[in-house]
């Protein structure tokens, strides 16, 4: 099972009702935290794994998209897993352990922070090369934030943390 920890504001936008006796306790490589945030009067979500600090960003969200909002997830933690180059077979027997997707309140401050950093790193980087929304390659974002270090994690790279979770569920 997958576990989508929402803040407010993205659980309002997803019309989901979530409370603290929803989160399950499972391995955290299993749950990940989401936010939403504006740029450019468009919609982002950035969504981080709870272990490994793996993050992503979908963007340029609309009304349906936010409908179909959990195999948006699936399909990007997918796509976004492989471009960074691990192994294909792996990624499919995580997929796999996330038939369902359960959603449940934020209850990581630390998370949220890390997230939040994110969200200021993307921003300051659009903003400084002048981006606008038809300019933004997330598929080049993604890889650029999972190489930002991160110094609570031992790898001090997300990737490398996410690749390192992934190869022990291989075992």
């Amino acid at each position: 099972m997958l576990l989508i920890q929402t803040t407010k504001k993205l659980a309002d936008q997803l019309n989901v009702k979530s409370t603290k006796d929803q989160i399950i306790q499972n391995d955290s490589l299993y749950a990940w935290h989401a936010h939403l945030f504006v740029f450019d009067r468009r919609k982002y979500v950035i969504v981080m794994n709870n272990k490994s600090r793996y993050n992503f960003i979908l963007g340029g969200l609309v009304k349906k998209d936010f409908m179909r909002f959990e195999a948006l997830v699936k399909d990007a933690i997918k796509e976004n897993l492989i471009a960074d180059e691990l192994d294909a077979h792996v990624v499919q027997k995580y997929l796999e352990q996330c038939d369902t997707i359960n959603f449940a309140p934020t209850d990581n401050r630390s998370i949220i922070s890390q997230m939040n950093e994110m969200i200021l790193v993307t921003k300051h980087i659009w903003n400084a090369e002048g981006l606008k929304t038809k300019d933004i390659d997330l598929a080049d974002l993604n890889r650029r934030n999972n190489r930002f270090v991160m110094l609570t994690l031992p790898e001090r790279y997300s990737v490398k943390a996410m690749k390192s979770a992934l190869e022990k569920i291989e075992d």
